[in-house]
């Protein structure tokens, strides 16, 4: 997703100040929230790319006279909907313009390019943009799941290896909602609560329920 976020950013031209680049549920909810232009990625696809498995093993070889076998990655395809949200015709079609001209240069994603994880793939990251590839996408089944006005859009289906033999080595962190408040009595007064977003060891609760880094 950072990788998708560079690259809409920097080869669109695009000012981050004045455009919002988004990779939630384009539901209809989500668009009633919009307060300013916005580039919606959305991944709904995820599926093994059987063309490029290779079901041979590999060697590696240790300490001379012994080896571990082990799988070769699995090339898995992760496809994106691009769509644009604005007030007006007009700035929709010019903002994904931009967006199609940003992703549409590249066939590949190299290394150096990518955020995070990605910076250790093996191999250059496959891309196919705007491109109906080997399954078709009905876009009119996609919008009548989300409960929205269909956009103008299209796809980006990316493939990226998955590592079977990888140690997960350390923990995982996700962001979650706690509600802390006060009552006189909580069996029978609804409790008057306070959203706060936390990830794990990185803030804590004091006895007064003030939030402490």
């Amino acid at each position: 997703d950072k990788t998708f976020e560079k690259m809409l950013y920097e080869y669109g031209n695009l000012n981050k100040k004045e455009i919002d680049v988004s990779f939630e549920l384009p539901n209809r909810d989500w668009s009633a929230r919009l307060s300013r232009p916005t580039i919606n990625c959305w991944c709904f696809n995820i599926r093994e790319n059987l063309k490029l498995r290779d079901p041979q093993l590999n060697y590696e070889q240790v300490d001379g006279n012994r080896g571990r076998r082990y799988q070769f990655p699995r090339r898995m395809d992760f496809t994106y909907l691009i769509t644009t949200w604005t007030r007006k015709a007009e700035d929709e079609h010019q903002l994904i313009w931009r967006a199609l001209g940003a992703m549409k240069r590249f066939t590949t994603i190299d290394q150096a390019m990518c955020e995070g994880d990605l910076r250790y793939q093996a191999r250059p990251i496959p891309l196919l943009v705007a491109t109906e590839g080997d399954n078709p996408i009905n876009l009119a089944d996609l919008w009548s799941v989300l409960d929205n006005d269909m956009r103008l859009g299209f796809t980006v289906r990316a493939t990226l290896e998955l590592e079977l033999d990888m140690a997960f080595e350390a923990p995982l962190v996700l962001e979650g909602t706690i509600r802390i408040g006060q009552t006189e009595d909580p069996r029978t007064r609804e409790l008057q609560a306070v959203d706060f977003e936390f990830k794990h060891n990185e803030s804590t609760l004091s006895d007064n329920g003030e939030k402490e880094e």
